[in-house]
């Protein structure tokens, strides 16, 4: 083999595999970079080197059968610049992708605050209906009770406590963002025939950001009412907020129908955008060093997560 041919072949095969080491493992270390790879970005790139092995191995086969084509030394370097517009694409492409995954996760996390905004904007609405009307109450269940109409005036009472009762947060906990969650979301379940139990041990959540908490806990309990409600028969749904050491432990279960699993996770009937919901609670539990794990067992489903105050 031609002496020249033979060095062309080793440089191009040092610098060939230089650039997969680059682009696999040194580029993310230099630049420490937050962004993961893909495991379509690694098939890419092994598809990639073994075409260009099988290059190299076609062209040492000519040099073997005596054939000093130049133009081979022309493919070879061209080899070397195709790795490297062809590394960079597919690198850019991953990127691209995660960065349009994370643009839905805000846009879906921004949708449930303005969701949440709208509900709170209408209780508030309520609240001034009624406390508009309020004295008109007191003086008419006063006036009962002035003729003496005690039943009626106490029926009244009762109906008037109803208007109230979804107007004022129960103090689950000492986070009025987390009662007010709450108490929205038992409402939402008590009307679609949802069974619902909730246990909150003594716990201080006020370490967790406003945000964090419709987050977490939104898109969680909408998760369980979503596929609750899908049910014949009995539906019911269980939160429980206690504390383990000095980490917060929530278990949010409730049946459900047969879940099916893709990369850890539900599969979500909401098509391309799908579960993205999830992808935005472990965003916001990594902030507080937490864990979140899905659990299912025939036909219950449990979502337990772990914070550390």
């Amino acid at each position: 083999m031609n002496e020249t041919m033979l060095y062309c072949l080793e440089v191009t095969f040092s610098k060939v595999i230089l650039i997969f080491l680059y682009y696999t493992f040194i580029n993310r270390f230099v630049k420490k970079s937050d962004i993961p790879y893909a495991k379509t970005r690694y098939i890419m790139y092994g598809m990639i080197l073994l075409y260009n092995l099988i290059n190299m191995g076609v062209i040492v086969e000519n040099f073997k059968n005596g054939e000093e084509n130049y133009l081979c030394a022309v493919n070879m370097g061209c080899i070397v610049l195709a790795d490297l517009y062809l590394l960079y694409f597919v690198k850019m492409a991953d990127e691209k992708n995660y960065y349009e995954k994370q643009l839905i996760a805000l846009e879906q996390q921004a949708k449930v605050q303005y969701e949440y905004y709208l509900t709170q904007a209408k209780k508030y609405d309520q609240t001034i209906q009624i406390l508009h009307d309020v004295n008109k109450h007191i003086k008419a269940i006063e006036g009962l009770y002035g003729a003496e109409q005690e039943k009626t005036a106490g029926e009244y009472a009762t109906k008037i406590r109803e208007l109230l009762k979804p107007l004022i947060p129960v103090q689950y906990t000492e986070n009025p963002i987390l009662n007010i969650l709450l108490t929205d979301k038992e409402s939402v379940m008590r009307e679609k025939g949802i069974s619902v139990t909730i246990k909150v041990d003594n716990v201080n959540l006020n370490f967790i950001e406003p945000i964090d908490i419709t987050t977490i806990f939104g898109n969680l309990l909408d998760n369980a009412i979503e596929a609750t409600e899908k049910l014949k028969g009995e539906k019911y749904i269980c939160i429980k907020i206690g504390s383990y050491h000095k980490m917060i432990v929530v278990s949010i279960e409730n049946n459900c129908n047969e879940v099916k699993w893709r990369n850890g996770f539900p599969v979500s009937n909401k098509g391309k955008n799908g579960g993205i919901g999830l992808l935005n609670v472990q965003s916001s539990i990594k902030k507080y060093d937490g864990d979140l794990t899905l659990k299912n067992d025939g036909n219950k489903f449990a979502a337990e997560l772990f914070l550390n105050s």
